[in-house]
């Protein structure tokens, strides 16, 4: 019996882009530069500019270490996604 793989839109998924926006506002608000939360995480400032365009995404590690980093709790912030529709 095959396996069906579910396919999600990656970058495109607004779950994903509503996470990755709060990320953002919270930079804003703590009025950090990119750099300076590539800085703080130690690492280049590709890394934070690519992923608030999505160009990359970040994995569950890199998502903890961010929102670590800008003083969120990741566990909160993953609560507040609602689950796939395609249940």
């Amino acid at each position: 019996m095959a396996i069906k793989r579910a396919t999600t839109p990656g970058f495109r998924d607004a779950r994903y882009r509503g996470l990755i926006s709060k990320l953002v506002s919270r930079r804003h608000e703590l009025q950090l530069t990119q750099q300076a939360l590539a800085e703080v995480l130690g690492l280049h400032k590709q890394f934070v500019s690519r992923y608030e365009l999505g160009e990359r995404r970040l994995d569950v590690v890199e998502f903890v270490d961010v929102a670590s980093a800008l003083g969120m709790e990741p566990s909160t912030l993953i609560s507040t996604v609602p689950p796939s529709k395609h249940r």
